[in-house]
């Protein structure tokens, strides 16, 4: 892997950058080859740009065979940010399509030849801040009141989607509690609805049919350390109303006792829909949420911090391949940072061991070792990158608006990857026009119901 040869800075980064988001300062962050070379800040003044290439007069120079002598200039055009292609020989990409000139945005992926950065307002490094715990700038700001109330009692919520890593996250809060306990998770949707109370807070035995010995239940089996508790809307509403005493009091009332029994828990719970959702559906007591409300943690989808995409395969696939970690190809990596990652976290793991188990001899790991489906939403990306520079340009199509978008989800069912390239738009693009407005995806997913 080549690093940074060498970086000059010739105009004035005071400036703020106007972003059709929020008003920041944005960076391109490189994830490949070398994400520990330095972050170019993107605050640039009009009339300024950077020039990428090798040329010993270019503002930032890179030292390599893939990065042509004058790549290409970012600058600025009005407020928009702008990336434009010198005739380089190996391309310039944004989200996985080449491109002459195009707008850039945060959370865009932008390749340089065999180089691939993102567009971020949140410039550092992927890290292990807890044991399989992986996390980037976001995630590490999405955790940071967790961190500081982590040896505190205050009870935490975690809300985010499935497979963003709620019960990883939760044992790192134990982790950093330092409480001698154990950590005990519980998931409340597959408990039965019966035996739901005794098997939370114990029972005696013979306290009814079928129990045949004493339980402590899962509080008391907690004792001294962290209970999670995760989908807890899915808890029935008469069991919700029983954990009431449990924060109040401190004391869990077993099945057939007649005395409640104190406990020290730190409570954690789970869920992935917004407990404020659930208590307007009246799923959920509003006076267990005012209780629970301690610190509420959202923990970002995987889309909004692809950049974790890579560092994770490359940790998990060293411990399923015996730290023989294949090499990546530049096509191979940009796929994963242009993919959707629907299934979160979980879904990297599962892909980590697929490799290790068809690919794991492999030195290198490129495109066609990725699942067709992976490959297949961005067939157009290939057929795109095959047109000559004048067609390219001229194929160029008008601004699309939400309607449009909304037809292309409906064709596809709800997949944003796949509206987005019906449309020759990126997946950040459509999830910006989707912004402030009232788009269900579960809804369009569903073959059963009408689409909003």
């Amino acid at each position: 892997m080549r690093g940074l040869g060498s970086q000059q800075t010739t105009m004035p980064l005071s400036a703020q950058i106007s972003h059709s988001i929020a008003t920041e300062r944005l960076s391109l962050g490189w994830l490949f080859p070398c994400p520990t070379d330095p972050e170019l800040s993107l605050a640039l003044e009009p009339g300024n740009e950077f020039v990428v290439g090798r040329d010993e007069d270019c503002t930032v120079r890179f030292l390599g065979g893939d990065i042509s002598r004058r790549h290409a200039r970012i600058h600025r055009e009005g407020t928009d940010l702008v990336v434009t292609d010198l005739g380089s020989r190996n391309g310039t990409y944004v989200n996985g399509c080449r491109k002459m000139s195009e707008r850039l945005a945060l959370n865009d992926i932008v390749r340089l030849g065999g180089r691939i950065g993102i567009i971020t307002d949140r410039p550092g490094l992927t890290k292990e801040i807890s044991p399989g715990l992986m996390a980037g700038p976001l995630m590490q700001f999405q955790l940071e009141a967790a961190m500081r109330a982590a040896t505190s009692d205050l009870p935490v919520i975690l809300e985010g989607e499935t497979g963003t890593g709620k019960e990883v996250v939760a044992r790192a809060i134990h982790t950093w509690s330092g409480r001698s306990g154990p950590f005990v998770a519980v998931n409340c949707a597959a408990l039965p609805e019966a035996l739901a109370e005794g098997e939370l807070f114990g029972y005696r035995r013979g306290a009814f049919t079928g129990a045949e010995r004493a339980s402590p239940g899962f509080f008391r089996s907690a004792e001294g350390g962290t209970l999670l508790l995760d989908e807890v809307s899915d808890l029935p509403l008469s069991t919700q109303a029983k954990l009431l005493r449990v924060l109040e009091q401190h004391e869990v009332q077993p099945l057939g006792e007649t005395q409640p029994v104190g406990v020290d828990v730190r409570m954690i719970v789970a869920t992935q829909e917004p407990l404020n959702h659930a208590v307007h559906q009246k799923k959920f007591r509003q006076d267990l949420l005012a209780r629970l409300n301690g610190i509420c943690v959202e923990l970002p989808p995987l889309r909004k911090r692809v950049g974790d995409v890579l560092p994770m395969l490359t940790r998990l696939l060293a411990k399923l391949t015996s730290d023989r970690t294949p090499a990546f190809d530049v096509n191979f990596v940009e796929r994963l940072c242009v993919y959707d990652w629907p299934f979160n976290v979980r879904e990297v793991v599962l892909l980590a061991k697929r490799i290790a188990v068809l690919y794991g001899e492999e030195t290198c790991l490129r495109v066609n070792h990725l699942p067709n489906h992976m490959i297949g939403l961005l067939d157009h990306v290939t057929e795109e990158i095959g047109k000559p520079r004048a067609e390219l340009v001229q194929s160029r199509k008008e601004p699309v608006e939400f309607p449009a978008l909304i037809a292309a989800l409906r064709a596809s069912h709800g997949n944003v990857a796949q509206a987005a390239a019906m449309l020759s738009i990126s997946r950040q693009r459509a999830y910006r026009l989707m912004q402030g407005q009232a788009v269900d995806l579960e809804a369009l997913r569903s073959p059963s119901e009408e689409p909003p």
